[in-house]
């Protein structure tokens, strides 16, 4: 399965060297897919400076104003992050996350549509709650508990090779074009159309006034950690939105 099928996606990355030594990072690794979240600096200089034999992955990173915008393509979304959150995500190492993930292209066969994106937060404070919920689950690097800030680029070299060592074990694979209509149904779902769910059902709840705050951020959260848990699939989302379609003409006619 090809490494092609990953991006690596960086979160307002302040410092245009850092993101030069994780295009040589990446590089290294045979990635390529590099996207940028409001950088603060790019392109610059030292960028080119630091890739130092990764240019090409530069020339080819795409700059977005939002992470949504970046993921929405994105069949599954892994988040890195060091910190424990009020709401928890499934955490994996490294090794664990590269396995996840090869198992996650092989269903989609070769060739096929899958697209995984890795996400790094800012160097500073890492990934938002907010940012988080955007990802099914989160990679940990274990380190030293007294000083665990690890620089960026070494975070994803050290990620990017656990991906090359899974992704090049040989398996049976079959082609994305041998799959039939109803095996595609049963894909894991796009970020876009995960989105498109979760949007659409707190239409709903606001329809039948169960939410009572404007903000219903807590809420969301565990919306969010609870359907990632279930690892929708395409037809799943469209039976879930059926419902809440089925749901909402029901409350029109009645009123």
């Amino acid at each position: 399965m090809s490494l092609a099928s990953i991006q690596v996606v960086l979160v307002e990355p302040t410092h245009p060297g850092n993101i030069g030594a994780v295009a040589r990072a990446m590089k290294t690794m045979g990635l390529h897919s590099l996207h940028l979240i409001k950088p603060k600096k790019f392109p610059h200089y030292e960028a080119s400076k630091r890739a130092a034999g990764g240019e090409s992955v530069l020339d080819s990173a795409q700059v977005f104003e939002s992470l949504s915008d970046s993921l929405s393509d994105c069949t599954l979304v892994l988040g890195t992050s060091v910190r424990d959150r009020e709401i928890s995500w499934p955490t994996y190492d490294p090794k664990a996350c590269a396995e996840m993930v090869r198992h996650h292209l092989d269903q989609f066969g070769e060739g096929g549509d899958a697209r995984v994106a890795i996400v790094f937060g800012r160097e500073s404070s890492g990934l938002s709650n907010a940012e988080l919920q955007l990802c099914q689950a989160q990679v940990r690097i274990d380190a030293n508990p007294e000083y665990c800030s690890l620089n960026l680029a070494a975070a994803v070299q050290i990620i990017a090779y656990e991906f090359r060592v899974a992704l090049k074990q040989p398996r049976l694979k079959a082609s994305a074009n041998s799959l039939s209509m109803t095996e595609k149904r049963k894909l894991p779902a796009t970020e876009a159309q995960r989105e498109g769910h979760m949007q659409h059902l707190l239409s709903v709840l606001d329809d039948i006034e169960f939410i009572k705050s404007e903000s219903p951020t807590v809420l969301l959260r565990k919306l969010t950690r609870l359907y990632s848990k279930a690892e929708l699939s395409v037809e799943e989302v469209q039976i879930l939105r059926g419902i809440l379609t089925a749901v909402q003409k029901n409350i029109r006619s009645a009123g």
